[in-house]
């Protein structure tokens, strides 16, 4: 725990190095990725958006192509500042981020998609605490550990309204903190619950804040 709590706050470079880890140390690696896609999101979208608007291509691509930019810098951690044109740690980073936005239009525009073959093909939503615990990466003998650990949400999770629920619970299963659900799921979230992305941000923000004052309460703060 106490290494996950080091990995929030670690330097761009260390978060790589972790990343490039993933199967030695897989928790750590994931813990990392989340916090690199949290820390350059916002210039992976703006280069994704500058790239699409000059091929006349929609903000809906741009948002495949941020997607196909952080699954290939999970796959492939390689950036050498040594090789960088700029000083700065951040800049050579988002530098080298725009390159593979780059190359990750050009393989949409050849291929119609930037995506890579997907080995998990089951990105079901999911609707309770047990398809969660079911579905939760952790060995089996672990599941019943993670069942007792959530049995004092399960009240207030099966107290939420169903699109809340479903939201809350993808949205716990597939991501990381900050990191984005595949889109894949973000695609059978609206067709199902029949919401566009901004009501779904809303109904997850709403479900969150109700975990978290149930957890304050709980808690005695």
């Amino acid at each position: 725990m106490e290494v996950i709590e080091e990995i929030k706050s670690a330097c761009s470079l260390d978060l790589l190095e972790y990343i490039s880890w993933k199967l030695e140390y897989p928790k750590e690696a994931e813990a990392a990725f989340s916090v690199f896609c949290l820390r350059y999101d916002q210039a992976v979208l703006k280069a994704a958006e500058i790239y699409c608007k000059k091929w006349n291509l929609s903000a809906t691509v741009a948002l495949d192509i941020v997607d196909c930019t952080f699954a290939r810098v999970w796959k492939y951690p390689s950036y050498q500042h040594k090789k960088s044109k700029t000083d700065n740690i951040d800049n050579g980073i988002k530098r080298w981020l725009s390159k593979i936005s780059f190359t990750q239009l050009v393989n949409y525009t050849n291929k119609g998609t930037c995506y890579e073959p997907e080995k998990e093909t089951d990105l079901s939503l999911i609707y309770t605490l047990d398809d969660y615990v079911e579905r939760s990466t952790v060995d089996t003998l672990n599941k019943k550990e993670l069942k007792e650990h959530l049995r004092v949400l399960e009240g207030v999770i099966n107290g939420l309204g169903e699109k809340h629920r479903i939201i809350y619970l993808t949205y716990k299963l597939y991501t990381l903190e900050g990191n984005n659900i595949p889109r894949p799921v973000s695609k059978k979230l609206q067709e199902e619950l029949d919401l566009v992305p901004g009501s779904i941000r809303k109904y997850k923000e709403q479900a969150n804040k109700q975990i978290e004052n149930f957890l304050n309460q709980h808690n005695g703060k």
